[in-house]
């Protein structure tokens, strides 16, 4: 009789550490594993090309096809790394703005390559990043909460704070789990809460679904 008492015992305690290691070990390969992928994702942007170079002339191999993409990188870098140096000399910048003139003349390439620049240039400007602060604001029902990031205080008078009477901030409300897309919002100044969280642990509480929250520590009652 005892021995079958111990043995019921036994199989909760069992069942419990398999449950609560199977859900630590799920929140160590998740991330890993969506990094991953993220990054296979970029080096396929980044490198189809090259292989589809390579397919064309005959050649589909698969080691040849991994041999082609780090060479693509490669030179991908190799690339970057010498426009930068010639933006460095005064021969190689009249180069890059003949090249940019070019692109302005393009009607709808213009565009596209202008908004780019000028994105490029306010975010070398701004030394904490393209996202100045958290906020938190109502979205998308009064009463409920949505946080998002700081991009502009708008302190400029332009054509949108004359529109809506008043000052508001941009702020880019991305998706989760996904924060590379997301939502751009005009939301009024009086409704912006500025948080004293750094933009990373927004970050982390976004892309985890709310349930890494700044401060807390683990063990903590949820």
């Amino acid at each position: 009789m005892s021995e079958n008492t111990s043995n019921g015992a036994e199989t909760p305690v069992k069942g419990s550490l398999f449950k609560s290691n199977f859900v630590t070990g799920l929140f160590i390969v998740i991330p890993v594993l969506v990094t991953l992928w993220i990054g296979c994702w970029a080096v396929t942007f980044l490198t189809d090309w090259a292989v589809n170079i390579l397919r064309d002339s005959g050649i589909t191999q698969p080691g040849y096809t991994i041999g082609v993409r780090v060479a693509a990188l490669i030179l991908i870098m190799a690339a970057v790394f010498f426009v930068g140096l010639l933006a460095r000399i005064t021969f190689g910048k009249k180069i890059i703005n003949l090249f940019q003139q070019i692109l302005l003349k393009i009607p709808i390439l213009k565009i596209v390559y202008s908004t780019c620049e000028q994105i490029g240039e306010t975010v070398k400007k701004q030394r904490g990043g393209l996202f100045k602060k958290a906020v938190l604001f109502e979205y998308p029902l009064k009463g409920t909460y949505a946080i998002g990031f700081l991009t502009s205080y708008n302190e400029n008078k332009n054509e949108l704070t004359d529109k809506l009477g008043g000052q508001f901030y941009s702020v880019f409300m991305p998706t989760t789990p996904n924060p590379t897309s997301g939502f751009l919002m005009l939301v009024p100044k009086e409704n912006c809460v500025i948080l004293d969280m750094d933009p990373s642990d927004a970050m982390k509480l976004i892309v985890s679904c709310g349930v890494m929250f700044p401060g807390q520590h683990e063990g903590e009652e949820k």
